[in-house]
């Protein structure tokens, strides 16, 4: 299994099995993201995935935003100007690593979302596999009223999740929405106040934890492998799965719930 890794200043990681907490903790910042919390997510969400105990993961923050993107103004305070192309060879190892990582990895993530989620904040909450957003969450993809273009996916999850026309309206207006409209649009899970974000957030990790691990995991594979694949490719990658889950533990509880006529205790083998 490959281990975690310490995490670095700004992320805390709780492992209470079976739910992995991530917590991003740099509120003085709007927890935005460094260079090494970006490693650091992914390290550690590549080990959640081979961890047998660990069966949901939940993403969330500390104060009163979610995450204001990537610290920028941080990297800059370096005082050393980047050769030119920098972006292009950081980027590979960076945020062009996380958020397929987050889409690839069969353990569900759950984000609770307060505050501003905005620029790589944003993708975050959109390649989580559930996002629990307060209502008057600010969500905004800023990048052309800067004068450059998308990034961390946003391109790519925006017009899927939304329609091409919101994501338009994100990307190239600069829009904000907020929590409730974004529910609406079908953009997150679900809006509630900001005062039940962490409890409704935490109850769908539990209940996530709780399900059948395996066919959950490969239903996440299914639905994000499928836009590139031709239905009839598609077809076989479901009939692979269900061979694989139909052979688990948790497919044979249920069966054996059925005939005692009781819930079944799914332990996600």
């Amino acid at each position: 299994m490959k281990p975690y890794p310490t995490p670095p200043d700004g992320l805390q990681v709780v492992s209470a099995p079976p739910i992995l907490t991530l917590t991003l903790d740099r509120p003085q910042r709007r927890n935005s993201l460094t260079d090494d919390i970006v490693l650091a997510l992914i390290d550690t969400l590549e080990a959640a995935s081979a961890d047998e105990e660990i069966r949901a993961v939940l993403l969330n923050a500390t104060g009163d935003n979610f995450c204001s993107g990537f610290d920028l103004a941080g990297r800059a305070g370096g005082g050393t100007r980047p050769r030119p192309g920098s972006i292009s060879r950081r980027m590979p190892y960076l945020v062009n690593r996380l958020i397929p990582v987050m889409l690839e990895v069969q353990v569900p993530i759950v984000c609770a979302v307060r505050g501003w989620a905005v620029g790589l904040g944003l993708s975050l909450v959109l390649a989580s596999d559930f996002a629990v957003v307060a209502d008057d969450a600010r969500l905004r993809a800023p990048f052309t009223s800067m004068g450059i273009t998308p990034d961390s996916g946003s391109s790519w999850l925006l017009p899927r999740l939304a329609g091409v026309a919101r994501a338009k309206q994100m990307l190239m207006l600069g829009e904000e929405v907020s929590g409730a409209e974004a529910a609406s649009w079908g953009l997150i899970h679900q809006a509630v106040s900001a005062g039940k974000v962490d409890v409704e957030a935490a109850a769908l990790a539990a209940r996530l934890a709780g399900s059948a691990t395996v066919a959950v995991g490969l239903a996440k594979v299914l639905i994000h492998s499928g836009s590139g694949r031709s239905l009839e490719a598609h077809l076989g990658d479901e009939a692979f799965a269900m061979e694989l889950s139909s052979r688990s533990a948790d497919f044979r509880e249920w069966a054996e719930s059925r005939r005692e006529d009781r819930p079944p205790e799914f332990t996600g083998r």
